[in-house]
């Protein structure tokens, strides 16, 4: 009866420590718990031996989950007000520069430029609202390489929008640009970049 509430226990602690932890913790935390048990009633054969392996590690289970684990998001428009940008004759860098979150400090609104703090999956979106041009053509790009695009023509004000997933490097860059011979068009909320990061890995 003893041993079937020690497996009734080892059981329950196994669902609890699956809902917190990925697939690796909680394979490693299984394994530890297995060995553990197995050492303790192999060694000795005492209850009160099982449970103190238990109570040890229910507690690494809680320190675990009370560990830090990374956090980034932000999110950013063109300008504060209203404003136009363009056309340049050159693929040009648009730096989001009113800054509405910034966990992590991982986004520079001085270059319009984010940098990867961890590796990690990670998902973006941008807004392009089109200036007087009527057109506004623009990509997100990874280390340069154009991951994304926004391709909008029709009149003044037309709007489009586009979102990737990357899976980044620690240092991996990435940044809106706008096409050459186009406009954008921002008043504090039309014209967006943001970004979060998914999980590290």
């Amino acid at each position: 009866m003893a041993a079937q509430g020690v497996g009734t226990q080892a059981k329950n602690t196994r669902n609890k420590s699956s809902q917190h932890f990925d697939d690796k913790v909680g394979s490693d935390w299984m394994k530890e718990l297995m060995e553990s048990l197995g050492e303790a009633a192999g060694t000795t054969g005492s209850q009160s031996d099982v449970y103190t392996v238990l109570r040890e590690l229910i507690a690494k289970v809680e320190n675990l989950e009370k560990a830090e684990r990374p956090k980034v998001a932000f999110s950013a428009s063109l300008f504060p007000s209203s404003q136009h940008r363009g056309p340049f004759n050159i693929d040009t860098t648009l730096i989001f520069t009113n800054v509405i979150t910034n966990i992590g400090q991982a986004y520079n609104s001085g270059t319009g430029v984010f940098a990867a703090p961890v590796r990690g999956v990670y998902y973006f979106t941008f807004t392009c609202n089109s200036g007087t041009t009527g057109k506004v053509n623009a990509a997100l790009l990874k280390n340069g390489q154009n991951m994304a695009a926004v391709i909008e023509k029709g009149n003044v004000d037309s709007m489009g929008s586009n979102s990737v997933i990357l899976q980044l490097n620690e240092g991996d860059h990435v940044n809106i640009i706008l096409w050459s011979d186009n406009s954008i068009y921002d008043n504090g909320y039309r014209s967006t970049f943001t970004g979060v990061l998914l999980f590290p890995m």
